[in-house]
């Protein structure tokens, strides 16, 4: 599993706690059988009905589907204790895990013919149920790639899209740092374990982006970054997504891949045309001609996907919320705390009855969207003019 590393401090996360504990756990067993991959664990789930009924079907039924290597793991001691030191190590390194059947496993990926069958995310992961853009394109970008890519990170994160991209060198960093630059909301699906920064020139920027937005992975904490992981990792950044904007990539680009993806979702595809002069255009170009909807700007996109901006409360949450329906309850609880001025966090999270996590997770949100400030002496309060959320 190479770089998994055991945690050294005691547990402080919860995870699933009964039947879904037990669910997450024979799942990870399962996941780690030699030669089960998705496509094999979604077979055992479907013939046995689920992951405990597979881990204790009769050897010849369970061989059949699995095949010969996993029939002889599954009764290894070992799978089991894998399997736990994986869950307490997510629990320590503040890695949460879902899979196929439990909570907060989203629902986009379901649209997938092989959705992955376990989850690793760590940051805010209420990004993955809101209008969200993809922006992938040329790892080796042109300075115009990247300063427009950049830009549509940044103007779409203001306007309270979610900007999802692959943390890859080029196009996809620039996405992410031009959300990041106005506090707004990103997300990046990896090809390595969700503990793994790759790049390594991307190790402050996988930082930030576990702390300020969501990073998301469907391979196990410590996998490397093979080359293999990729192509599916993509078709994870297509399902996620509302739309897909290219904005460079080479004929044969990796960019293709998740665009055929999203044709097969029924995705909205979005191209930035370049030069007809640069290689790096040449894909974008050619996916216009082939009806992309060609895009300049984030009005483009608005338009095209009859999106309207969202106001400051629906952006809370990314919900379409009717009157009477704000924010989302813990948000609403830091409001509401905040009704009789500036407090510290800690007096904050003893008002709201809520535990530090879950207050900085709700406040992240305030902020971002402007309801609220921190002053500079680290005191906050509700920002100038918003009264609305009562």
């Amino acid at each position: 599993m190479g770089g998994l590393r055991l945690p050294t401090a005691p547990i402080t996360c919860a995870r699933p706690q009964g039947d879904g504990s037990t669910l997450l756990k024979n799942l990870l067993r399962l996941r780690l059988l030699p030669g089960v991959g998705d496509r094999r664990l979604r077979l055992l789930l479907e013939r046995f009905a689920g992951a405990g009924a597979a881990l204790a079907a009769p050897p010849g039924s369970f061989g059949a589907v699995a095949g010969a290597r996993a029939l002889e793991a599954r009764s290894d001691p070992d799978s089991a204790r894998r399997a736990d030191e994986i869950l307490m190590f997510c629990e320590a390194e503040g890695i949460q895990v879902t899979g196929l059947g439990l909570p907060l496993y989203p629902r986009r990926l379901l649209e997938l013919h092989d959705p992955p069958a376990i989850l690793f995310w760590k940051g805010d992961s209420s990004f993955l149920g809101v209008r969200c853009v993809t922006i992938v394109g040329a790892r080796r970008a042109t300075g115009y790639g990247r300063r427009v890519a950049e830009r549509l990170g940044r103007d779409l994160a203001a306007r309270g899209v979610v900007v999802l991209s692959g943390l890859a060198l080029g196009i996809d960093g620039a996405a992410h740092r031009g959300a990041l630059s106005v506090g707004g909301a990103t997300a990046a699906v990896l090809g390595a374990g969700v503990d793994v920064a790759h790049p390594p020139s991307h190790r402050n920027l996988h930082k930030e982006i576990g702390i300020r937005g969501l990073l998301v992975s469907e391979f196990l904490p410590g996998e490397a970054p093979l080359a293999h992981h990729f192509p599916r990792r993509n078709r994870l950044l297509a399902a996620l997504s509302d739309a897909i904007v290219v904005v460079e990539a080479r004929r044969r680009s990796g960019a293709l891949i998740t665009v055929d993806h999203a044709l097969d979702l029924g995705r909205e595809i979005f191209a930035v045309p370049g030069s007809v002069e640069s290689p790096l255009s040449e894909g974008t170009n050619e996916l216009i001609r082939d009806g992309a909807h060609l895009l300049t700007g984030v009005d483009d996109l608005f338009f095209r996907m009859d999106w309207h901006d969202s106001s400051p409360t629906s952006r809370v949450t990314g919900l379409d919320l009717g009157p009477g329906a704000s924010m989302d309850p813990d948000a609403l609880a830091l409001w509401q705390a905040l009704d009789e001025g500036p407090l510290l966090l800690d007096d904050l999270a003893r008002a709201s009855d809520m535990e530090p996590g879950r207050v900085l997770s709700a406040l992240s949100r305030l902020e971002i969207f402007g309801w609220v400030v921190q002053d500079g002496g680290s005191q906050i309060r509700r920002r100038e003019g918003r009264r609305e959320a009562e």
